[in-house]
Order: C-alpha cells, then sequence, then structure tokens
C-alpha cells in the first residue's frame, strides 16, 4: 500500500522542516516546498539521510504562475494528497504599500490560491493546516480593517482587504508594527473557514494553527518555545482522526479566539 503524502510549503527550516520530520516519522511521504530551491533540496536530503521518504519541490508561496507550476506538476505526477501544510510566510515589521501586498500574497492570498489548485488531488478525508499566529486575533486589528476581515465570504472579499490595506499603508495611518502581518494572518484565519465549508462535504478538515512564540529564525533566539513544542500543534491539526474539528483557530490542541 502506498503511504500517505504530505506536503509542507516553508519546509526548508524552522518550523516547516521540523513538521516535516514529524510526518515523515509518522510513515508519510512528504514534499517539502520552499521558495529557496537549494535549501528546500538539502532539507529533503536530511530527512532522506535518516531513512524518510522525502522530496523536494521549488514554490513561491507569493507567486500566482509559482503555485500554478506547482499544482500543474502535482496533477501531472497523479499526486493524492492527505496533509496540506501551508507554513510558508513572511513577517514584515514596516507598513508601506509594498509590504502589505507582500504580506497579503504570501501569507492569505497565496495560501488559498494554492489549496484550491490543489484541491482535486487532496484524497477524501485529508486534511489542511493553515499556520497561523495570535497576532491575527481581530482584536489586534484597527476597526475599519476588522469589518473588513468579518466581512469576508469570497475570495473576492480577500482581494478587497487586501487593497484596502494597501490604500491605509499609502494615505500613512500606520496601525503599529507588523500591522500588516496581523491583518494577513486574521485574512488567513478568515479564509481558513471559507475553505472548510467549501470542502466539508468531502469530509476535508480545514484548521488554522497558532504555534506560539517559537525559537525560529523568525521568531528569534529569545523566544520561549522550541520548534518541537511549536510544530506538535500542526502535526495534531494534519493528523486529526475522521470527527476532528473544522474550520477553527488552534493552539495546543485547543480552541482559541479569532
Amino acid at each position: 500500500m502506498a503511504s500517505h503524502l504530505a506536503v509542507v510549503t516553508g519546509a526548508n527550516r524552522g518550523l516547516g522542516l521540523e513538521t516535516s520530520r514529524a510526518l515523515a516519522e509518522r510513515g508519510m511521504r512528504v514534499i517539502l516546498a520552499a521558495r529557496r530551491e537549494a535549501e528546500g533540496r538539502r532539507a529533503a536530503a536530511a530527512l532522506a539521510a535518516e531513512g524518510r521518504d522525502a522530496v523536494a519541490w521549488p514554490l513561491d508561496v507569493g507567486d500566482p504562475e509559482s503555485v500554478d507550476g506547482f499544482a500543474a506538476r502535482a496533477r501531472a505526477e497523479g499526486l493524492r494528497i492527505d496533509a496540506l501544510v501551508e507554513n510558508a510566510g513572511v513577517y514584515l515589521s514596516r507598513l508601506d504599500p509594498a509590504s502589505a501586498r507582500e504580506s497579503m500574497a504570501v501569507n492569505a492570498l497565496g495560501p488559498v490560491r494554492l489549496a484550491d489548485a490543489l484541491a482535486p488531488l487532496l484524497a477524501p478525508g485529508a486534511r489542511i493546516v493553515m499556520v497561523s499566529s495570535g497576532m491575527g486575533e481581530l482584536s489586534e486589528v484597527p476597526v475599519e480593517l476588522r469589518r473588513a476581515i468579518e466581512g469576508i465570504r469570497t475570495r473576492e472579499d480577500l482581494a478587497g482587504l487586501r487593497d484596502a490595506l494597501v490604500r491605509r499603508a499609502e494615505r500613512g495611518m500606520g496601525g503599529g508594527r507588523y500591522l500588516a502581518y496581523a491583518v494577513s494572518k486574521s485574512a488567513l484565519n478568515a479564509a481558513t473557514r471559507l475553505l472548510a465549508a467549501d470542502l466539508a462535504p468531502r469530509g476535508v478538515l480545514v484548521n488554522a494553527v497558532c504555534p506560539g512564540w517559537v525559537r525560529t529564525e523568525m521568531g528569534g533566539a529569545g523566544a520561549p518555545r522550541s520548534i518541537e513544542e511549536g510544530a506538535a500543534g500542526i502535526v495534531w491539526a494534519a493528523t486529526l482522526p475522521p470527527d476532528g474539528p473544522t474550520g477553527g483557530f488552534f493552539r495546543d490542541g485547543r480552541a482559541i479566539p479569532w
């Protein structure tokens, strides 16, 4: 019997690599998707050296052509995907139009595009995990953007939120450091609900997970959680039983406010 297959984005280091390792240790074949192709190959080779079934594919989640090309390759190879972990992301401190666009492209719009493109290849009862952040809680977002996020019902609404964030940046309104990151992760949480509803008839469970503040290149050496602790909640959501939750936001397997 063929082993189950997981696709993990942003898998060349940090949480993505640790999640890939943990899923491979459970007997899954893992495709490590990484924007930096050489780093992805090195990461996959390291897992293979440990006896794991791992390969690397190039993917820039923020580039629609790259997403479409990845999906086309997956279709050509006849993949049947049991778990899709959307971990790739950017953490930009400034708020200017370019940062707003990049944050939304990589952290929200790209993951949705990838999930939609790979949806026909998902096995019945597959799992999708959107790696989010507690900074994406709506309480962290200015009121007018919060209303836009709460009103997300379609993919077009996500694009509208991006445009609203860009306009705010163009007007120099600010909103605190990492506002673009917070808004993009709030958008990802809202998109998780859209995908969960769309895919529920096929038994696919879609959840957002906050790994907490983890000692990664993004989180910094002073973060209180280890990479293994952060990845555990992601792996939990990627391996839920058939009666598991869907459309939720979790940390350490427990629901948190979104």
